[in-house]
């Protein structure tokens, strides 16, 4: 995908399901919905980010406060 359009959701799945070892969705973020949408579609166990808070679309705070009311596990 794109930057700024979202995890590529498929691929992680994938990675995540033929393999043992944790994996880190990361590139594409840009909205604090795509974070959710790859915990809800994936077996990733984390999501990294910088663009989205480099180009000021979300900062850091909002991201933890959406996944947590989206009840996933998150350091706030």
């Amino acid at each position: 995908m794109s930057q700024g359009k979202g995890f590529n959701v498929d691929l992680i799945k994938l990675i995540s399901d033929a393999v043992s070892i944790p994996v880190i969705a990361s590139s594409g973020a840009g909205a604090v919905e795509n974070f959710s949408e790859v915990f809800r579609k994936t077996d990733a166990s984390a999501a990294l980010a910088a663009g989205i808070f480099h180009r000021k679309e979300g900062p850091i705070q909002s991201v933890k406060e959406h996944l947590f009311k989206e009840g996933t596990e998150v350091r706030i």
